[in-house]
């Protein structure tokens, strides 16, 4: 048997929420997908180089809880057959109580061998990504899942000349705000102190809730154009920000989705009118459309559409009803005299 090196103070943090994250999603042993669920709870640079790549601990939950019960969705079995003790690869740090498949328990043993290497006195949570990496298992399946490579996770621990590639090259620059919200990596500062805690803390998919995302998205929007007040324009802005912004993660947008999934009706069809959001942007920033005032208060559309009959917020403690998407809001949008509207009309007339 290979010597059993010790792990460091983050291993303890990462294995508790890797058992965390086995107990929510599954009723099995710790596999690879947890182990690597659990690295993004730590500091450091294993946690950065997946948060760079986009596999942050809100991505990588969302796609466990989708297939949560649901072993035939993925492609490999992470070797549950061959599963150990926890005291077997760990000694007198494993858990008595828990057990890793034969994968976890591989790229645990892999990332000791790799600390015996590089004459480490413990091995941490570099060496155990790196272990995760090693072969085909359901740590790297959730990566493909993610659009993510092993490799260009691997090129962020080295800061080789292929840490700087972004997978979102297809994403306009004016929506990496969005997208960062969306992954975990920043958050709203507008919401108080309290909620910004509760959706930090509960790694909360806001593309599996649009109605409650662009709620929070319209606050962003009107901010960045530097304009006090809020008005349906920006209200616009965050259905298409959020919207393009999903198209680009469908393993967030997809967590649990109904079937049909008609979350992004809304953004579907002013992408059908021809609208995006760039052009929206740019005749507002532009001054080119002149535009009346809205029949009521922004505010007002916003709540219907996250009306507490038909949907709950993202970091609540209660079981979440579905949301209603983005259909009824676009829908609401066109009908009444609204400057989001006036924009669509003026837009498409000139189209």
């Amino acid at each position: 048997m290979e010597a059993i090196k010790e792990p460091d103070w983050s291993i303890s943090g990462i294995l508790g929420a890797a058992r965390g994250a086995a107990q929510a999603t599954t009723e099995g042993a710790i596999g690879t997908e947890h182990l690597l669920a659990g690295i993004t709870t730590a500091n450091g640079a294993a946690r950065e180089a997946l948060a760079d790549a986009g596999a942050t601990r809100t991505a990588l939950m969302a796609v466990l809880r989708d297939r949560k019960g649901q072993d035939s969705a993925w492609r490999g079995a992470d070797d549950v057959r061959g599963s150990v003790a926890a005291q077997d690869v760990l000694g007198e740090d494993g858990d008595r109580r828990v057990r890793f498949t034969g994968a976890a328990a591989r790229a645990l043993r892999a990332a000791m061998a790799l600390a015996q290497r590089e004459d480490a006195a413990r091995f941490g949570a570099v060496q155990l990504l790196r272990g995760l990496l090693e072969e085909d298992n359901r740590a790297v399946e959730m990566l493909g899942v993610c659009g993510i490579s092993p490799r260009a996770v691997r090129a962020r621990l080295d800061g080789g000349a292929d840490a700087t590639a972004d997978r979102d090259d297809a994403l306009a620059p004016l929506l990496h705000t969005t997208r960062d919200v969306l992954l975990g990596r920043s958050i709203y500062r507008h919401l108080p102190f309290w909620e910004r805690w509760l959706v930090r803390s509960a790694g909360s998919n806001l593309a599996s809730r649009p109605a409650w995302w662009v709620g929070m998205e319209t606050h962003e929007q009107a901010h960045r154009l530097g304009d006090g007040t809020m008005g349906t324009e920006h209200v616009l802005l965050a259905i298409l920000a959020t919207h393009e912004v999903a198209l680009q993660y469908p393993h967030l947008a997809g967590e649990n989705a109904p079937a049909p999934n008609t979350r992004y009706k809304g953004g579907e069809r002013l992408a059908g009118l021809g609208i995006d959001y760039a052009s929206v942007h740019s005749a507002l920033t532009a001054d080119r459309i002149l535009l009346t005032a809205d029949a009521r208060p922004a505010e007002q559309y916003i709540d219907e559409a996250t009306d507490p009959g038909t949907a709950s917020p993202p970091a609540s403690d209660r079981e979440p009803v579905p949301d209603p998407g983005t259909g009824p809001l676009v829908e609401t949008l066109l009908t009444e005299k609204t400057r989001a509207r006036q924009l669509i009309d003026a837009l498409t007339t000139t189209s």
